[in-house]
């Protein structure tokens, strides 16, 4: 099963190799254990499109993330992209703030466990 068909929108976090080896190759072929944050439908995707977070992650890590989008953020950009949300005044969009919390959290928890993240939009 192709990644963006089991996760069609959000950020994924491998919680141990297997997971991270499936998703390294955009193919879930068994049962991985992951972290999810959700994008809850268009309207959400186009608030944080909006509030340009995505944009400084691209920026700051060379990648292009965007719509319609599968993007591995590699261990090696993780900090930078942590930077450039830290660098950020907060959302007004109470949506938008939580997405950009939860994450945060998830960029520290990736960080720590030397693992990427990928984006599916």
């Amino acid at each position: 099963m192709q990644v963006s068909q089991l996760y069609r929108r959000g950020v994924i976090r491998p919680l141990n190799d297997a997971a991270a080896s499936q998703l390294e190759n955009w193919r879930i072929d068994n049962s991985i254990r992951t972290e999810w944050l959700p994008v809850l439908g268009d309207d959400h995707f186009v608030l944080i499109w909006e509030s340009g977070i995505l944009q400084r992650i691209n920026e700051a890590c060379g990648a292009r993330i965007s719509d319609y989008e599968e993007v591995e953020l590699p261990v090696s950009q993780l900090n930078a992209a942590l930077n450039a949300l830290n660098a950020m005044p907060l959302p007004e969009t109470t949506d938008v703030a939580v997405f950009v919390n939860n994450l945060k959290t998830m960029l520290v928890q990736a960080i720590e466990s030397k693992r990427p993240l990928y984006f599916v939009f």
